[in-house]
């Protein structure tokens, strides 16, 4: 016969927690927020200069010149952050 599940069934492995004895789950969680908020961030530089890059085209009449210049800055810039902030600093010493 089977028994509910917590009412000591030996059908059913014991659940272990996703984190080793000792480790402070909220840091954990940090790191893979930490990650979450880069792509936020990148989406949001790109977009920002882009729409900027519209409205000074708009304002000064030059067609597509400052949407591509920024559009261009703001992929060139939130890549190299992405990088940066994935990877770290390239001197080991540098990190914290």
């Amino acid at each position: 016969m089977l028994t509910a599940v917590g009412m000591g069934s030996s059908l059913l492995p014991e659940r272990r927690p996703a984190t080793l004895p000792g480790d402070d789950r909220n840091r954990a969680e940090r790191k893979y927020l930490r990650f979450a908020a880069v792509g936020v961030q990148y989406m949001l530089t790109i977009l920002l200069l882009t729409l900027f890059g519209i409205w000074l085209d708009g304002r000064l009449g030059t067609g597509w010149l400052f949407t591509l210049v920024l559009l261009l800055l703001g992929f060139v810039g939130a890549t190299f952050s992405l990088i940066h902030q994935v990877l770290g600093p390239d001197d080991p010493s540098k990190k914290k």
